[in-house]
């Protein structure tokens, strides 16, 4: 699914460089970045599909101006990217802190995971802001900026990424719990 998203990306960002403008390109070249990383960190199938499609989406209503014709689309947007991305942020944690941090992930109580996906949703929610304020620096009112843009923004991405936790908490036990097992499988997998 990722590669068909990075294809789709490399697609829009040529599209975006002829039709569009080179910040438009540019834009869809940072997701192929990102999307490449999350490759790397060999999330498991489902996040990365998940993940992969609202990053394309995010880019096209961002490069596509959607979110100004259609204001609630915002909201949206932030609260599927940060839930989607805090799953595949706690993935990287995990791959980063190797097996010791893994297996206690597998024996942490349901809410120590749903409060440790909301911190690195959160995390993410903060640093896509970011992003915005320097596109908006970049190229001034390509981007719906300001203090109540910004705090609804951290504050529904926060809402996604705790619910992701709790949803993941309870549905991902066996991948948290498979250990080595699991680990091992997912690292042969083809990239």
């Amino acid at each position: 699914m990722t590669w068909s998203a990075l294809l789709m990306l490399a697609g829009s960002a040529l599209v975006a460089v002829v039709v569009l403008s080179h910040l438009a390109a540019l834009r869809f070249l940072l997701a192929i970045v990102l999307l490449l990383a999350v490759i790397a960190l060999r999330v498991p199938h489902a996040y990365e599909a998940a993940f992969s499609l609202v990053v394309v989406g995010a880019m096209w209503c961002d490069v596509g101006e959607i979110y100004r014709r259609v204001a609630e689309l915002d909201a949206l947007v932030h609260f599927l990217l940060t839930a989607t991305g805090s799953v595949v942020a706690f993935f990287a944690l995990l791959r980063i802190g190797g097996p010791p941090l893994w297996d206690a992930a597998a024996e942490a109580r349901w809410w120590v995971i749903v409060v440790l996906v909301g911190m690195a949703g959160t995390v993410g929610a903060v640093l896509w802001e970011m992003y915005e304020w320097v596109v908006e620096r970049i190229a001034p009112g390509s981007m719906r900026v300001g203090y109540t843009d910004t705090l609804a923004d951290v504050a529904v991405g926060m809402v996604g990424a705790l619910l992701a936790g709790l949803v993941f908490s309870l549905v991902s036990r066996d991948t948290l719990a498979g250990g080595a097992g699991a680990r091992a499988s997912e690292e042969r997998r083809p990239s």
